[in-house]
C-alpha cells in the first residue's frame, strides 16, 4: 500500500494532535488540583481565622487522595489551639 504525500501529512497532523492532547491532560490536571488545594486552605483560613498544619494536611489529602483523611468530606481545623 502506498501513501500519498497528502495522506502522510494528514497522518502526521493527527499524530501530533493526539500527542499534544495527552501532554495537555498530564499538565492541566495537576494544575487544577493545586488550585483546589490552595482554595481549600484559603477557605479554612477564612472560616477559622487561622490555618494549622493539620488543616493543610487535610486539604492536601483531600485533593491528592493520598493520606488517611482522603475520604474526609469536610475540611476544617481539627485542632483547637488559641493564642
Amino acid at each position: 500500500m502506498t501513501v500519498s504525500p497528502t495522506q502522510k501529512s494528514l497522518l502526521t497532523v493527527i499524530s501530533m494532535i493526539a500527542v499534544l492532547s495527552v501532554m495537555t491532560s498530564t499538565i492541566v490536571t495537576p494544575a487544577l488540583a493545586i488550585k483546589r488545594f490552595f482554595n481549600c486552605m484559603t477557605d479554612v483560613a477564612n472560616k477559622n481565622g487561622q490555618l494549622a498544619i493539620d488543616d493543610v494536611n487535610l486539604c492536601y489529602d483531600k485533593e491528592y487522595h493520598s493520606g488517611p483523611f482522603a475520604t474526609s468530606a469536610g475540611s476544617g481545623s481539627s485542632t483547637s489551639s488559641s493564642k
